[in-house]
């Protein structure tokens, strides 16, 4: 009797032949908003010729109510075709909570047949701090979705917006049983059940994995020569070669803070121990941000410099981000000012240009030159699109050598559905092109929650933007989730699509650990500074299997021919009693070095 009460709680209804299991409330949490609470959504749309939205009765469903949301034109961003309606309970930085919604699909133009939604739970505020933000997929029987994630604010009832987002390409869906509880803190996540978010190509023997270690195999290794030679320039056969990658030509990057970088304590230290030890390049988060360095004292503008130095005298190097963030939320007081002075305007952002790339001049390998121009785009209203060439031609003309990109989000993230948002940035990059601006990379900003897009369909985004014959950078790559498998898994898998792409030249994770990341939750080590999965899963690819250390002898002509991956080596090699140790460059268009036995 006791087991068919449980089958009962667990079994909802039937949907054809099978039951559907739903996952029953967990127990001692409070109610933030309650499933009863459905018809109090309201309806965000660009109005009926765009979408439509109904309150309906349902039958032989999990839930009694849904609304079903129709998307008739897809909007330039998922937002604006939403629902939406404000917390009822309160909650505490920090705090554990649970939510859970029913879905499903009666109509989509998404190549998987699958409708789409987004739940966002976020501050009501203009800063719309997101504690999670959740795509999922249905086709067109009821799926459940349910997980737990951490609260980053402390927000009063009604201070709290929970958004159910379908603003994607059109498509017909039904959304219900609604509900988010607050558990405190003091469980854990993984105490509290969720729907296992899974990917298609996640399996370990996926095809593409193949496919993409024999590109790895062709583009990121070489045949290399070290020929070892005595003072006179002859060769010295049989000596002992060791040569031990120490940096990879291929930017495994982070995102990095120069206060902490040169702080004192232990934090400090183990922060420099890791970058130094676990990275080939970095970018300052913030700091180089007009809006940042317009506030910052001498002392701040120095602590830059100074870190300028630390990277350079290690050979790691270093990416500028980002001479112009084209919005008024985004810049300093006095830019906004001149707002109605565009002469004025203009020449303060070409000062602005000049300033920076003066600055780092000789010492930066790539700066970001425009962010985020499909969202942000203030200035190029009043300037006109022309000035963003003007800005890429001022930074060349100052420094030939630097790399110059053109960055924003949407590119490869968000499951590559915000069509409008890619194409709008291909736009841009094509006319920078065509109209001669020195553009020499693309800046592909990925920020993943929940929501992670396949490795087939990354690769092929990927080819997209290759066909522009630009460098790739994978700009801000971090999953913000709770599901540490998950974002271990996507970890390894992004990265070895990353490595395996010949445009792909950077992946810069933004931040690496929990006591300075921007989400927490997406940090490769714990405050504690233990590794996290999705951190081992970077070092096993970036400092273990992407990695190469080789020992032999040279042949009659005083030549040791090892194969590896290119990057900056450090080379040992003995003869006679005699050891020199050296530094050497093999790389792709320069494959050979010599040694000098003296």
């Amino acid at each position: 009797m006791r087991n068919l009460l449980v089958l009962l709680a667990l079994t909802s209804f039937w949907q054809g032949s099978r039951a559907m299991d739903i996952t029953p409330v967990p127990s001692g949490g409070r109610a933030v908003l309650a499933a009863a609470a459905l018809s109090d959504f309201r309806v965000l749309s660009d109005g009926p010729r765009a979408a439509r939205a109904a309150l309906i009765d349902l039958t032989h469903a999990p839930v009694r109510q849904a609304w079903k949301l129709e998307t008739l034109q897809q909007p330039a961003d998922p937002w604006k075709f939403q629902l939406q309606t404000p917390s009822s309970g309160a909650v505490q930085t920090g705090d554990l909570l649970w939510a859970r919604f029913f879905i499903r699909s009666s109509g989509s133009l998404n190549e998987t047949g699958e409708g789409h939604a987004t739940f966002v739970f976020e501050t009501a505020d203009d800063a719309h701090t997101k504690s999670i933000d959740l795509t999922v997929s249905a086709g067109d029987e009821w799926r459940e979705f349910c997980f737990p994630f951490i609260s980053r604010s402390t927000l009063a009832a009604g201070d709290a917006l929970v958004s159910l987002r379908a603003g994607f390409r059109p498509q017909t869906i039904e959304i219900g049983g609604v509900e988010v509880w607050n558990y405190g803190s003091g469980k854990k996540a993984d105490s509290l059940p969720r729907t296992k978010v899974d990917y298609p190509g996640r399996a370990i023997d996926a095809p593409w994995r193949r496919e993409a270690a024999d590109r790895i195999e062709k583009i990121r290794k070489g045949d290399f020569t070290v020929k070892v030679v005595d003072a006179n320039g002859d060769p010295v056969p049989g000596a002992q070669v060791e040569l031990k990658l120490r940096r990879h030509a291929f930017g495994f990057g982070s995102a990095i803070d120069s206060s902490l970088l040169l702080g004192d304590g232990p934090d400090s230290e183990k922060y420099r121990k890791v970058i130094d030890r676990d990275f080939s390049r970095v970018v300052f988060e913030n700091e180089l941000k007009w809006h940042s360095r317009a506030k910052a004292n001498d002392a701040q503008k120095a602590r830059s410099i100074a870190s300028f130095d630390w990277f350079q005298q290690r050979g790691i190097a270093m990416r500028g981000h980002v001479l112009l963030w084209p919005s008024w939320q985004y810049l300093p007081d006095a830019v906004r000012r001149a707002k109605d002075n565009p002469n004025a305007l203009r020449q303060m952002t070409m000062d602005r240009v000049e300033e920076m790339v003066s600055l780092t001049r000789g010492r930066f390998h790539d700066w970001d030159v425009i962010n985020e121009p499909f969202a942000h785009h203030d200035l190029m209203d009043i300037l006109g699109d022309q000035v963003m060439v003007d800005w890429f031609k001022q930074a060349r003309a100052i420094d030939p050598a630097v790399t110059l990109f053109l960055n924003d989000y949407a590119g490869l993230a968000a499951g590559g559905m915000n069509t409008q948002h890619k194409d709008h940035f291909e736009k841009t990059a094509r006319y920078l092109i065509k109209q001669g601006a020195p553009i020499g990379g693309i800046g592909l900003q990925c920020h993943f929650g929940w929501s992670v897009t396949p490795p087939e369909l990354a690769l092929k985004e990927l080819d997209r933007w290759g066909s522009l014959g630009l460098e790739i950078h994978l700009t801000e790559f971090d999953i913000d989730t709770t599901d540490e498998q998950l974002q271990a898994d996507y970890t390894r898998d992004l990265l070895t699509l990353a490595f395996s792409h010949p445009s792909v030249t950077a992946v810069m994770t933004w931040g690496f650990w929990e006591g300075r990341h921007w989400r927490p939750d997406a940090a490769l080590f714990r405050k504690d500074w233990s590794i996290k999965p999705n951190g081992k899963a970077w070092l096993d690819l970036t400092t273990r299997e992407w990695w190469t250390d080789a020992t032999g002898k040279t042949d009659p002509a005083g030549q040791f021919h090892p194969r590896g991956f290119f990057g900056n080596y450090g080379v040992t090699v003995r003869v006679n009693g005699t050891e020199v140790r050296s530094t050497i460059q093999l790389t792709k268009n320069n494959p050979q070095a010599t040694v000098t036995i003296h």
